[in-house]
């Protein structure tokens, strides 16, 4: 797709230069810098306070005395925004024109090391539309994928991706060309595939053509960039069946039809819109679209250059990943949350119902074969039940329970033929489990016949919880503590009729008997979107139900790692009162809550004993170790410990077997990152070694590895006390004391919290720590001290 910008209004570069010098501006805040930068000095306090900013960092979420940002104004060294600074007003008047200004910034001259540059650019964007089309390719097989084509009537020949040549498996005829293209660029061809293509529309129309194999991609993903949604309601195109549906998202395009194909597809019609819209030309594929549109999405873009030393690059990544909290939603986002909250309602028990979040309204999933694909997983699942008995019979429990339970239902005969997708089902055996040991997995990313997925389908929706590394924290500062989970979560919420036809299975209790066919009536463990309709249902029973209880309403938005619940109180009491309330909250929406743990026998005592943790003992003694997010938690003690399950070493160390027993080393929190350091460095060794996944490492490496291997095993006696002796009443003797160094291969950084006792003690624990190996391009170490210190900080 080509484009076309036109930059609106005058540039004031000369005055930007001279304020530009003193300001700080990160990508973090850039947004609001610009908008307190248009406004009049005497305004910009005003603006700030309205807005809820920090006036130091110019971020909202926080006050100027909880910032983390250690640089102030570079004016006077006080705590607030150069941009606040009362001698930055000479650009009072100037500033009000900068709405939509190109700014070309002019050099700026400055001892300091740092040099800031800023430039701003609004742009109101118009695009040629280029014509697609979704179209049906038959494969090796005789089955038939859909793939997205350009229409080019400005080219001689047809073209393909080998991307697609691999996905159709197809043969090609070996053959010699040159492809000119514009400029006189030249593209060397020494492959030609013979395809048959079909119209998605047409039954019987049908066209065989000869498409050169590109060895490189086609063009870029067309169309550039999204085309807003407000723009897709031109009255001239309503009830027209495109040719590709997904015009206005960017996407892949697999091929290049030319000026032959498009002849013989070519039907009379055109409709010709307004200004600023495309014409329609309707094709045997449906109706192709292409023409100058206007894009009614206004670009800002807003460049911030800060150059210090080598290693700033780095640091901001660690600043962006670390501390930008205020992430905007994405477009798809947005769409998703759009599509839940105009469409969730409750049944008469008050469960939910949810729609499944697809990105369009066309469903290519549906058009592919997927029942042949299910039924053959199926096969190969009861060939491995037979092998094993046991399974086959814990398997067939699960499967009975969810019939029994109407979590799905037998397709009626009659809606045998309605629009569905089939997912493939395995089994999954969790040994650690205290409920379900064996679960099933429903395959959504299995694709069909067209090489198309229903998860290729589905939004899968914004990150709603916070990070489990602050989840853990606050949980520490809970002297009286409690665990539970949510009893098969996504099941307690149903999608509604018509989605549930995209989640059919095949099932049947034995081999002899006959397929039947199912449909899940539930949100389903495997959907892309299933995490995301789970957690919002779960903040939505919170919003609906909260009112009478508004503490635990809050915890239930901020105490939860998908369906585990970690939260506490100061008190035995409060503890309990909240653990009612949570419950009582989650009951409405049809949410149970099991497998309760408490460092309180007093508290355990007013939980039923059918909604206990069976791996704690209450009559006796408080006593046990559970699990939770990955930790061990020893409830007697209230420490935190690592309980570590590696596999045999295998007979051949490779890169592959390596990287899969770090990844099982869990450590959100920096606990044992020194014993895992020794990893990452080995890791790091063997990519400069540019190993493949499976070759074997050579010895050197290998004794390395074993040796670290075997120290893992005293990781099991390192315990964390779990509560950090803080509540709300008693904080004030309590002090954090961090550390950090640098080495010429590795650098980090610690965290402790020194907290005086009742009984006059001090008492020092370990919070978080963190290690990254250093990067494969050497640096100084004097700068690395540097930088291990904005590491910390941003920690």
């Amino acid at each position: 797709m080509s484009e076309d910008t036109y930059d609106e209004g005058a540039s004031v570069a000369d005055e930007a230069a001279s304020l530009l010098k003193h300001i700080s501006v990160t990508e973090s805040n850039y947004e609001q810098a610009w908008d307190i930068l248009k406004q009049r000095y005497d305004e910009r306090i005003g603006f700030v306070k309205n807005k809820n900013l920090c006036y130091n960092c110019l971020l909202p979420g926080h006050p100027v005395f909880k910032c983390r940002l250690r640089i102030s104004c570079r004016i006077c060294g006080k705590r607030h925004h150069s941009l606040l600074h009362k001698t930055i007003n000479g650009l009072e008047t100037n500033y009000k024109q900068v709405e939509d200004t190109n700014i070309q910034p002019g050099p700026i001259k400055d001892n300091d090391a740092d040099v800031a540059i800023l430039s701003h650019m609004a742009t109101k964007r118009s695009t040629a539309l280029l014509a697609t089309a979704l179209i049906t390719v038959k494969n090796s097989t005789g089955h038939y994928t859909v793939l997205r084509a350009l229409i080019d009537q400005g080219s001689q020949a047809n073209f393909i991706s080998e991307r697609a040549v691999q996905l159709l498996k197809v043969k090609g005829t070996p053959t010699k060309g040159t492809i000119t293209g514009v400029g006189s660029t030249q593209t060397e061809v020494n492959l030609a595939v013979q395809l048959e293509i079909l119209s998605r529309y047409k039954c019987n129309f049908k066209l065989n053509v000869e498409a050169y194999v590109m060895p490189s991609r086609l063009t870029t993903y067309l169309p550039s960039t999204t085309i807003a949604d407000s723009t897709l309601t031109w009255s001239h195109l309503k009830g027209l069946k495109l040719a590709d549906p997904t015009f206005n998202q960017p996407g892949r395009v697999d091929m290049l039809l030319g000026v032959e194909v498009y002849a013989a597809i070519l039907k009379n019609e055109v409709i010709r819109g307004p200004p600023g819209s495309p014409c329609a030309q309707h094709t045997s594929f449906g109706w192709i679209l292409f023409g100058r549109i206007h894009n009614d999405i206004e670009e800002r873009k807003i460049t911030v250059m800060h150059h210090h030393m080598d290693f700033d690059e780095i640091l901001h990544t660690l600043w962006e990943l670390d501390c930008d909290n205020q992430r905007k939603l994405t477009q798809e986002e947005e769409l998703c949350e759009n599509i839940y909250s105009e469409n969730v309602r409750r049944d008469n028990e008050g469960r939910y119902i949810v729609k499944l979040p697809f990105k369009s309204d066309v469903i290519l999933s549906t058009e592919g074969n997927t029942r042949d694909i299910a039924l053959r997983r199926l096969t190969q699942l009861e060939r491995r039940l037979q092998r094993d008995m046991k399974l086959k019979t814990e398997y067939t429990k699960v499967m009975q329970e969810y019939i029994e339970l109407n979590h799905m239902e037998e397709v009626p005969e009659e809606e045998l033929g309605k629009p569905s997708v089939y997912l493939p089902h395995h089994a999954v055996v969790k040994d650690t489990s205290e409920t379900t040991k064996v679960r099933t997995v429903f395959n959504a990313s299995s694709m069909g016949s067209n090489n198309v997925s229903i998860n290729d389908e589905l939004l899968v929706g914004p990150q709603l919880q916070e990070d489990m590394r602050s989840l853990v924290m606050r949980w520490r500062l809970k002297r009286v503590c409690f665990i539970a989970d949510i009893e098969k979560m996504y099941r307690q919420i149903l999608v509604t009729k018509q989605d549930a036809d995209y989640q059919r299975i095949l099932w049947r209790i034995d081999p002899n008997f006959k397929v039947k066919d199912y449909r899940l009536l539930r949100v389903t463990f495997g959907t892309a979107s299933a995490p995301f309709l789970a957690v919002r249902t779960l903040q939505q029973v919170a919003e609906d139900e909260g009112k009478d209880f508004p503490e635990a309403a809050r915890m239930i938005k901020e105490d939860f790692w998908m369906d585990d619940l970690l939260s506490g109180n100061d008190t035995v009491s409060e503890a309990i009162e909240s653990a009612r309330n949570i419950s009582d909250i989650l009951n409405r929406g049809g949410f149970k809550l099991q497998k309760w743990s408490s460092n309180s026998i007093e508290f355990m005592k007013n939980i039923s004993p059918t909604e206990r943790s069976t791996l704690i003992n209450v009559d006796m003694n408080l006593g046990g170790t559970v699990r939770t997010l990955g930790l061990s938690w020893n409830i007697g003690d209230d420490v935190l410990q690592y309980n570590l399950n590696l596999p045999e070493v295998p007979l051949t160390i490779t890169k592959r077997s390596i990287l899969a027993e770090i990844q099982r080393l869990f450590d959100p929190l920096g606990w044992i990152a020194p014993a895992l350091l020794p990893g990452k460095l080995i890791i790091q060794r063997l990519w400069l070694k540019r190993l493949t996944w499976d070759e074997e490492v050579d010895s050197e490496t290998k004794r390395d590895w074993l040796e670290m291997r075997n120290n893992l095993n005293y990781l099991k006696e390192i315990k964390i006390p779990r509560w950090l002796l803080i509540t709300s009443d008693v904080i004030e003797d309590v002090s954090i004391h961090g550390f950090c160094d640098a080495s010429t291969i590795a650098y980090g950084a610690v965290a402790y919290l020194r907290v005086k006792t009742y009984n006059n003690e001090y008492k020092t624990m370990l919070i978080a720590a963190k290690t990254r190996v250093a990067p494969v391009k050497p640096v100084s170490l004097p700068v690395w001290n540097c930088a291990v210190r904005c590491y910390y900080q941003s920690s």
